[in-house]
């Protein structure tokens, strides 16, 4: 199973969405209801799942998932 497989049901909790399918490409801007608390959800919830803990100018240079997923890939090497 590949990181975007991984995280997929992170988002769809958050988002409280079944059909939300995210891709490298999707920014915030893509789903209506990602603010600053759906973003802090998200992070926190992949941070459990990998056992890993972003560091403050990672998460404020997220653009989009596939900015997420390096990093993911980064911590676990």
């Amino acid at each position: 199973m590949d990181i975007l497989e991984k995280i997929q049901p992170i988002f769809r909790d958050v988002f409280d969405d079944e059909t939300i399918v995210v891709h490298e490409g999707t920014k915030a801007a893509d789903i209506q209801d990602w603010d600053s608390f759906a973003q802090i959800q998200i992070v926190t919830g992949i941070e459990a799942l990998f056992h890993i803990k972003f560091s403050t100018d990672e998460v404020t240079g997220f653009e989009n998932v596939g900015n997420v997923v390096d990093a993911i890939k980064r911590h676990i090497g």
